[in-house]
């Protein structure tokens, strides 16, 4: 008797065959190897991204900008990549262009009164990313230091869209703050404009705004998590008919499977992104994005092979899991402190759900409107996958070449 429906939360499991043991072999290697192999903690600072510390008193306002080399070479030059960082001379050698260019992009002011900054010193320390230059400043005319200041911040923006800037309150003397590396106050986009900066403790109300802006734009911006979600909406509009794909006839139910599939993804990844930021499991942040580009080519390889994606559920709880510690690398940064967890982790997790769905409601009818045409299952469903597999392995190769070396090192002591 003909098969005509299958129904993506209800079929039974594929087939156990030689080619998918071997598949599910090589995952579960390659989890083992880069886990044992790949160990390394995070680190506070990353690539593409620019801090601005603050060191507060009563009477005086200063602080540094942290900027890495790579990314100063990319101001000089004007480019999105280029192939050599500066060097500490170089830097220094140009140190009055690079005052300025800072000065124009970071805007103070109180009570309506802006105020002059004064860069005057530049010192260096080095990362496992690149060595960053640190430029100083110190906030002229502060007569007394105000608990609130409106700050604008767009270095490197111009650049390259993709950068974030991070203000931090790196010491503050009116409530026993000192080195401050782990709870970044605001995050700077393109088109931010202003902001308020709290130089005591900022509001709940404002954290909670903040940290759900961040979770909805860190989906619209992350565009492996956003490729994960095209991914799966592609055969969402379509049903399996005697292992075959055909148009679904009921948006309704589509609809229902792709948000299902979504949520579950969404609680996989809640899950996973708690036990990180409280610390009680935490894992190699090159594992999870090389696992996380793969889980791309796993969802694109279903739609090219329904049988497989009966068990798409699976899929979006395995990888939401490892999603969701690549969120918590994300949120890390940002340093949430006891009081602000709760909150802060809570509004991230509401503002990724609605991120996620936004994109859902918006994709859904398109690709319900086009199911018909054979463009879309020979163009979309089938090359587009093709096409997101082949993303997906060079985004893996791209986020674990640089960790050969130490896999063979790791290798050689072994064996020795």
């Amino acid at each position: 008797m003909a098969v005509t429906e299958c129904k993506i939360m209800a079929c039974p499991a594929p087939r156990r065959t030689p080619m998918t043991m071997g598949l599910a072999a090589l995952f579960l290697w390659l989890c083992t190897f880069f886990l044992t192999a790949l160990a390394t903690p995070a680190y506070a600072h990353r690539v593409n991204e620019t801090y601005v510390y603050f060191d507060v008193t009563e009477n005086t306002l200063s602080g540094r900008i942290e900027v890495t080399l790579t990314d100063l070479a990319r101001i000089q030059q004007g480019l999105p990549q280029v192939e050599n960082a500066l060097t500490e001379d170089e830097v220094r050698a140009t140190q009055t262009a690079f005052f300025d260019y800072f000065k124009d992009r970071l805007q103070l002011s109180a009570n309506d009164q802006p105020y002059q900054i004064d860069f005057d010193d530049i010192t260096f320390f080095g990362s496992s990313i690149d060595t960053f230059a640190q430029f100083h400043f110190n906030v002229l005319d502060v007569d007394r230091t105000p608990t609130t200041i409106q700050i604008s911040y767009d270095g490197l923006l111009d650049v390259d869209p993709g950068h974030r800037g991070f203000a931090l309150i790196g010491s503050n003397s009116r409530n026993g703050m000192d080195e401050n590396e782990a709870y970044i106050s605001l995050v700077f986009a393109p088109g931010d404009g202003t902001k308020d900066l709290y130089l005591n403790d900022e509001p709940i109300k404002d954290i909670a705004r903040s940290f759900f802006e961040y979770g909805v734009w860190h989906i619209w911006l992350g565009f492996d998590h956003l490729l994960f979600l095209v991914t799966l909406l592609l055969a969402a509009v379509m049903r399996i008919d005697n292992d075959h794909w055909v148009p679904s006839d009921s948006i309704r139910d589509s609809l229902w499977q792709a948000v299902k599939v979504v949520t579950l993804f969404t609680i996989a990844n809640t899950i996973a992104l708690s036990l990180a930021t409280f610390g009680i499991i935490t894992l190699p942040v090159t594992l999870v994005e090389a696992v996380i580009a793969l889980s791309i080519a796993a969802v694109a390889l279903g739609n090219l092979i329904p049988r497989f994606h009966a068990s798409v559920w699976k899929l979006a709880i395995l990888f939401g899991i490892f999603h969701g510690f690549g969120f918590a690398n994300v949120l890390e940064p940002l340093g949430l402190d006891a009081s602000r967890k709760a909150t802060g982790l809570a509004t991230f997790n509401i503002g990724i759900e609605i991120g996620q769905l936004a994109v859902v409601m918006v994709l859904f009818p398109i690709f319900f409107i086009l199911r018909r045409l054979t463009a879309y299952r020979v163009v979309f469903l089938q090359f587009g996958s093709i096409a997101l597999i082949a993303v997906s392995v060079l985004w893996f190769l791209d986020r674990t070449i640089g960790w050969f070396p130490q896999v063979a090192a790791t290798a050689s002591s072994v064996i020795q």
